[in-house]
């Protein structure tokens, strides 16, 4: 299997699906954004799990400078709660549109230097919010846009739990990405 470290060596644009355990999600999931944070990266957070002060106070205990990462707040969008008002908080409205989503990225990452990440934290809890076909939709065009260089140095992040691999749309997913990083 494929480190995070050989797949973003591989590209200089790429489609990486992380396959993180259950049970320790978020916290491989910062160690993942970490990593990219480490290597020089900065990058755009789609959080649909945790809404942006939650997620702040994470990577804070992790040490991770979140100044270089906005954090595009869907969660909190979803849960119907008062977006969290900071310089790198990007709220989005309780429909959490595509075309909102996709705007919020597009604006941040013009916002930020050197290589970036887009980091999507969970698509399966995305569907949980948005019909599969807007998840579907969703990835297809981070792809698109990723696959064509519109945005230059960038990688793209998947997020799903190894647990749910199995489903149908994330393998669909799955066949177009480059790599797939198996995150213990």
């Amino acid at each position: 299997m494929t480190t995070l470290q050989e797949a973003i060596a591989k590209h200089e644009s790429a489609v990486i699906m992380t396959e993180l355990p259950t049970d320790v999600y978020l916290d491989k999931a910062t160690d993942v954004v970490k990593f990219f944070v480490g290597q020089g990266f900065s990058g755009v957070y789609v959080s649909f799990q945790r809404p942006f002060k939650n997620l702040s106070s994470f990577f804070k205990k992790k040490a991770i400078k979140n100044d270089r990462i906005y954090v595009v707040d869907a969660a909190s969008a979803c849960s119907g709660a008062d977006a969290h008002e900071a310089k790198t908080c990007v709220p989005v409205s309780e429909e959490v549109e595509i075309d909102e989503l996709v705007r919020a990225i597009y604006t941040s990452l013009d916002k930020l230097d050197g290589k970036k990440f887009i980091f999507v934290d969970s698509l399966t809890t995305m569907t949980l919010h948005k019909p599969l076909s807007d998840t579907m939709r969703f990835s297809d065009f981070l792809i698109r846009t990723v696959r064509k260089g519109e945005v230059k140095e960038v990688v793209l992040v998947f997020n799903v739990a190894a647990d749910l691999t199995h489903k149908k749309f994330i393998r669909d997913i799955a066949m177009q990405v480059d790599e797939v990083v198996k995150v213990t």
